[in-house]
C-alpha cells in the first residue's frame, strides 16, 4: 500500500494551501478509523501569493502557513528552499511550537528527496497522507516519490 499523496495546483498558492492543509488533517482523520499509526506530512516550498505584495507580505504569509502546520498538528513540516519565505515558513512552525523532528528545512528539491528516501525517521509509511505544494514544479515533482514507488 502506498501513502496518500495530496498535491496543490500547479504554482500553488497559499490560499490553495490553507485549504489543503485542512484536507490533510480531515484525511488522516478517514484513514485512522481503518490503520493505526497513520502520520501526516507536509512537504512545502515556496508558495506564490495571490496579489501585488511585498516580500515582507509573502514573508509574513509563509510564516503564517508553518504555524498552521503546528495549529493542526501536522506530524512533519519539510520546508523546502532557500529563499527568505521559505525560513519564515520553517520559523513559522518552530515558534509555534513545533520541536525536535518534526520540522525540517533544506535547500533544495533533490535534498527533499534525499531526506524522504534515506532518513528513516523523515520516510513516510504506507498509511500516511502527504501534502506537496509549491510554486517551484521540482518541489511538486516529489509527489513522484510514493506514486513510483521509489521510497
Amino acid at each position: 500500500m502506498a501513502p496518500t499523496v495530496l498535491v496543490a495546483p500547479a504554482r500553488g498558492g497559499v490560499e490553495d494551501v490553507r485549504v489543503m492543509l485542512r484536507d490533510l488533517v480531515q484525511a488522516a482523520a478517514t484513514a485512522r478509523t481503518s490503520a493505526d499509526g497513520v502520520r501526516t506530512w507536509a512537504v512545502l516550498g515556496e508558495l506564490t501569493v495571490s496579489g501585488e505584495t511585498s516580500e515582507n507580505e509573502r514573508v509574513i504569509e509563509h510564516d503564517r502557513i508553518g504555524r498552521q502546520a503546528v495549529r493542526l498538528a501536522v506530524d512533519k513540516t519539510l520546508c523546502v528552499g532557500e529563499s527568505r519565505a521559505v525560513r519564515a515558513l520553517h520559523q513559522g512552525a518552530v515558534m509555534e511550537g513545533s520541536w525536535g523532528d518534526e520540522v525540517r528545512m533544506v535547500a533544495t528539491a533533490d535534498e527533499a528527496g534525499a531526506v524522504l528516501a534515506d532518513d528513516s525517521g523523515w520516510r513516510p509509511g504506507p498509511d500516511d497522507v502527504i501534502l506537496v505544494a509549491g510554486a517551484d514544479p521540482a518541489v511538486t515533482a516529489l509527489a513522484g516519490i510514493w506514486q513510483e514507488g521509489r521510497v
